[in-house]
């Protein structure tokens, strides 16, 4: 197949990091694969992820060519608006293959609203367009500020949906939020892990030393929990000559708030890297003895710090919620998603209490990670899922003509005859028997 691979592709996305180890498999396997950068902006100044495959930026690309040169567009769906601005045209210029790292975007609808200069009339009217009129309430309490809680949102108003009905199949990176992609999507909708590259941290067991580090990668924002940490932490006569650090970005204010917070629960050894590059990564993850990669609410489809995390040979600490909840029991060490700060704490103390317990946890969850978060196994569903796609247009494009003379006819959806008609439509496009 020639396949189109939009994605984020600037050195800062962990979205083009992965893109960047897929498509060249997908290349590996025999497909003709070039890249779409789908950021705002292009900038020549800003570094790119390596690659030998052709890329493009899609504000510079005739996106007509989409439709008419390529089987197959993939669409790598995140919840930034400058890193996927391009998505929109894109999605509107042919039939895609949407990959949904998050369940939650609303921020990229915000993000939507906000860069092309349209008002709340147009919020509410795609809000209650993807969610019907029930939803006109909560359009208004979000937009007006009564509506101020991610979690809140996330229930009410996710935004999945606004996207997912634009794409011809769609890829979820767990199960917990494939219903809504279900939903909407005429096409072939699949599950498969996230892919996490393997870093160039040495596998675990960390190095024997008297001082554990228990450490936290990522965006430090309040729904990482952090704070909920250094409380456990705190609180705890066993966990207080432990060493917490914080790798990744973090506004001055939230430094304030963490650093106040250890202060005011009395513990000292908080060290908070901020942004950092590869490299340096690489070695925060070496010296760390346990990872924390807690969410509340979850709103990602996967986590990569989780992945990291288990990639690392560490024990790794997760929300019993969401992607992470269905991480395999033996693997990760989860706690209630309500993030209780008390389970936190014991199951903290429990780690750093058992060397053997951490030791063989951490090397039987890089054992599952690289089984099944690599980019070849990766492409492999994403190979299956584009030619099931492929294989369905025959079938979507007469459903799609039969429902419109139906509806012409004021059929409604809900008669059993639709129901009929779509079952004897399913057989006659079966695959035949090999």
């Amino acid at each position: 197949m020639k396949i189109c691979w939009v994605t984020p592709f600037v050195l800062r996305s962990s979205i083009g990091r992965v893109s960047a180890e897929v498509a060249k498999q997908l290349a590996a396997r025999g497909h003709q694969v070039e890249i779409l950068r789908c950021e705002d902006q292009n900038d020549p100044a800003e570094p790119l992820h390596p690659t030998a495959l052709p890329v493009h930026h899609w504000r510079s690309y005739d996106l007509n060519r989409l439709r008419a040169e390529f089987d197959v567009v993939v669409v790598n769906i995140g919840d930034n608006y400058p890193f996927h601005a391009g998505v929109f045209a894109i999605l509107d210029a042919a039939p895609c293959l949407g990959i949904f790292h998050d369940f939650y975007i609303y921020n990229l609808f915000s993000g939507w609203l906000y860069y092309n200069g349209l008002d709340y009339r147009r919020h509410d009217a795609e809000i209650v367009a993807t969610y019907g009129p029930a939803a006109q309430p909560y359009a208004v309490a979000v937009r007006s500020g009564q509506m101020l809680d991610m979690g809140e949102i996330a229930q009410h108003l996710p935004m999945t949906e606004w996207l997912a009905g634009r794409c011809e199949a769609a890829l979820a990176h767990a199960h917990f939020y494939a219903p809504k992609l279900e939903a909407v999507c005429l096409g072939p909708v699949a599950v498969t892990p996230l892919c996490c590259p393997d870093r160039a941290t040495p596998p675990g067991p960390p190095k024997a030393k008297s001082q554990l580090t228990i450490t936290t990668v990522g965006v430090m924002n309040p729904n990482k929990r952090v704070a909920d940490v250094i409380q456990a932490l705190g609180g705890s006569e066993a966990l207080k000559a432990c060493v917490y650090r914080l790798v990744g970005p973090i506004s001055d204010e939230e430094r304030t708030r963490l650093e106040a917070l250890a202060l005011e629960v009395g513990f000292e050894n908080l060290v908070i890297d901020g942004a950092v590059d590869d490299d340096t990564l690489d070695r925060r993850l070496d010296e760390a003895d346990i990872m924390v990669a807690l969410r509340k609410p979850v709103l990602e489809g996967a986590s990569g710090s989780a992945c990291e995390g288990m990639l690392s040979g560490r024990p790794t600490v997760v929300a019993r919620a969401g992607f992470y909840g269905e991480l395999p029991d033996d693997l990760v060490f989860k706690i209630d998603g309500d993030i209780a700060v008390d389970e936190l704490r014991s199951t903290l103390e429990r780690l750093v209490s058992d060397d053997a317990l951490r030791r063989d946890t951490g090397k039987a969850a890089r054992a599952w990670a690289l089984e099944t978060l690599n980019a070849a196994r990766y492409a492999e569903a994403v190979e299956t899922l584009a030619q099931a796609e492929v294989t369905s247009r025959p079938l979507l494009a007469v459903g799609r003509r039969i429902g419109g003379e139906l509806k012409a006819m004021g059929l409604p959806a809900e008669d059993p005859a639709a129901a009929r008609i779509g079952a004897t439509l399913q057989k006659l496009f079966a695959p035949l028997p090999q």
